[in-house]
């Protein structure tokens, strides 16, 4: 999944309702909705497709933030860091299909911050979400075939291989398919997961996004 595409999706699903956003904790982060002053931060990454300015596309991404919040309820958080309140990525749930309370997750972690396992560590706290707040029962992501950081991520939390599927945004061909991994509410461990915020993982990863 590319770095826009990993960043912006929408919302699906059978039955929809408005939901309620709230502010997740975990030892290093804090994800909260996006607002204006995350602007110069956004533009920071440097991580945008080729042709685009980051502010026009940083800009684009705060729009569609802030329509998910105002018609769903809910829509991307922004990963800030506790020490310095930088935002350095965000993560949510683009894809939920209300009738299988079935959740899709997605998370992106700019450049600069890449290496020290905040993906990781958002991942656990969004499956916290979709499970406990949400209700979910099953919460699932894909990645490219070659991202292995991001394939890593999704091992850490507990999620597990399912198989190939094709990506409906992407052209025909081997690079229209993605690895799927999912976990269901009776397999997420609560204790494992406690552990996972404990540790900050020294493995250097050079795309975390998914």
């Amino acid at each position: 999944m590319n770095a826009l595409q990993s960043r912006i999706g929408r919302w699906i699903g059978v039955g929809h309702r408005k939901l309620h956003m709230p502010t997740l904790e975990t030892p290093r982060l804090v994800l909260r909705k996006l607002g204006l002053d995350d602007l110069t931060d956004m533009i920071a990454w440097n991580d945008f497709p080729v042709g685009q300015t980051a502010e026009a596309e940083a800009r684009k991404i705060l729009a569609y933030s802030f329509r998910e919040y105002r018609e769903r309820g809910i829509g991307p958080w922004g990963i800030q860091l506790r020490t310095t309140r930088a935002l350095v990525g965000n993560c949510g749930f683009p894809h939920i299909t209300f009738q299988d309370l079935c959740g899709e997750v997605n998370y992106y972690i700019a450049p600069q911050a890449r290496g020290q396992g905040l993906a990781t560590e958002a991942l656990s706290a969004l499956l916290r979400c979709g499970f406990r707040e949400i209700g979910l029962t099953r919460i699932q992501g894909r990645c490219a075939l070659d991202s292995l950081s991001s394939e890593r991520v999704m091992q850490r939390v507990g999620m597990t291989f399912e198989g190939l599927v094709h990506d409906t945004l992407s052209s025909s061909g081997p690079n229209s398919k993605r690895k799927m991994y999912a976990i269901v509410e009776k397999d997420f461990d609560p204790a494992s997961d406690r552990a996972n915020e404990r540790t900050i993982d020294a493995t250097a990863h050079p795309e975390d996004r998914g």
